[in-house]
């Protein structure tokens, strides 16, 4: 066998994945297309981390522990991160991109039981008797095969539960965005000037005809480094439909339209918005951001009126107080939130499909509903689902027996003494 746990996708629930397996003793191989790690939070710009707070009116507080919280406070401590940030009925915490990279660099790299493969993408995978028993992968020496004891699909698509034929659905999927950075923004302006008027010269502009923005509203992050902001105005559609990122012709089509627009609502922002006048389009991201492609239909799925009502469940790993966030028709964006200071609970049987004895699935492609993955789709969610599902995996190596067959309270008491929030 070549490694104990095998994680496939290096965003914030696999890296969670692979951290949390390794610090309990298993041998992990972690796997990532890209020549870094992040996911989103790098490749996608997102710039800020999601999920890791509840509010009740003013008063906001962690709601996720664990490595999603380490996360939070080690970039904030390093001057990469600050907040959180009252957004709606909910807070955020805007964060430098580059500071994941390197955090996650650092995760990884002090870990002598992590193989970190690089620049390595899932080719296919043998399954046997229910069980996953090599993976199929490619990289620059060819076609690689290797043997694991336990598997994490963290890769935002299903890559892997899908190619082992687990039951995955598809539809609806949400519309994909491209931030991008501009520069040299006179921020003293533009902060002045505030998410109000953005909003407000977003609305006239559409009304006008003047720009045929793709969006109804967005946000400019500042990422505290000199006159650099993060600009996410975009929604990448196929004749008004979201595009499907999962089918590689409307991936191409819209990295290339993310770019496209990408160029207008950089000349809009210099055109109309207090601060940009000087301001140019320093770069695009290594990839467009994906909201929803494939969900795992797993043991149990969870729904939006779970999230709305603040479901709790027996064999809950994490709570999340994110709101049910669709892009999925026209221009505008359908929020609806839990009560202030409410939560619901994520089961681990979401985690867990029906098909695969040794496989957990975390992250965005997690079982859900369209209207639950909404939810708890947001990085710090992924990155507790990712933990739990490395704990779960070393204790189903402990006892002897599947993922899904582990003792589920010696699960809630290792998650408690991490630091979970249950």
């Amino acid at each position: 066998m070549d490694t104990d746990v095998l994680v496939v996708g290096g965003g914030p629930a696999g890296v969670a994945a692979a951290r949390a397996a390794a610090q309990r003793g298993a041998k992990v191989t972690l796997v990532e297309r890209y020549g870094f790690l992040g996911g989103s939070l790098a490749a996608s710009l997102v710039g800020t981390l999601g999920g890791l707070f509840v509010r009740d009116g003013e008063e906001i507080d962690y709601l996720v522990g664990g490595i999603a919280r380490e996360c939070a406070e080690t970039l904030k401590e390093r001057g990469l991160a600050f907040g959180p940030v009252p957004w709606e009925q909910t807070a955020v915490l805007p964060h430098v991109p580059w500071g994941v990279k390197d955090l996650f660099d650092q995760w990884v790299s002090e870990r002598e039981n992590i193989e970190l493969r690089l620049h390595t993408q899932l080719v296919g995978c043998d399954v046997q008797d229910s069980a996953i028993k090599k993976v199929t992968l490619l990289d620059k020496s060819g076609i690689v095969e290797l043997e694991s004891k336990i598997y994490v699909d963290a890769s935002g698509d299903g890559d892997l539960a899908f190619k082992a034929g687990a039951r995955m659905e598809g539809s609806p999927v949400q519309f994909p965005s491209m931030n991008f950075y501009m520069a040299n923004v006179n921020l003293g302006e533009a902060l002045a000037a505030g998410l109000a008027t953005l909003q407000s010269l977003i609305k006239e502009a559409i009304e006008k005809g003047e720009y045929d923005l793709p969006r109804a509203g967005g946000a400019v992050i500042p990422t505290m480094r000199p006159g650099e902001v993060i600009v996410a105005m975009g929604r990448i559609a196929i004749n008004s439909k979201p595009v499907n990122c999962a089918d590689p012709r409307e991936l191409t089509y819209a990295e290339l339209e993310g770019r496209r627009q990408a160029k207008l609502l950089a000349e809009f922002l210099r055109e109309k918005m207090p601060g940009f006048s000087q301001a140019y389009l320093m770069d695009t991201p290594a990839q467009v951001g994906v909201r929803s492609t494939r969900r795992l239909v797993g043991r149990h799925v969870l729904t939006g009126e779970e999230v709305l009502k603040g479901a709790r469940f027996e064999d809950a790993i994490c709570r999340s107080a994110w709101p049910v966030e669709m892009h999925a028709e026209g221009k505008g964006t359908v929020l609806e939130f839990l009560q202030p200071g409410e939560f619901y609970q994520i089961p681990y049987r979401s985690l867990l499909p029906q098909e695969i004895r040794n496989l957990l699935v975390v992250g965005r492609c997690l079982s859900a509903t369209p209207e639950g993955q909404a939810s708890a789709r947001v990085s710090a969610t992924s990155m507790a689902m990712g933990e739990a599902s490395g704990v779960g995996a070393t204790l189903a190596l402990s006892q002897g027996v599947d993922p899904g067959d582990i003792n589920i309270p010696d699960l809630q008491g290792i998650l408690k003494e991490r630091g979970f929030i249950i």
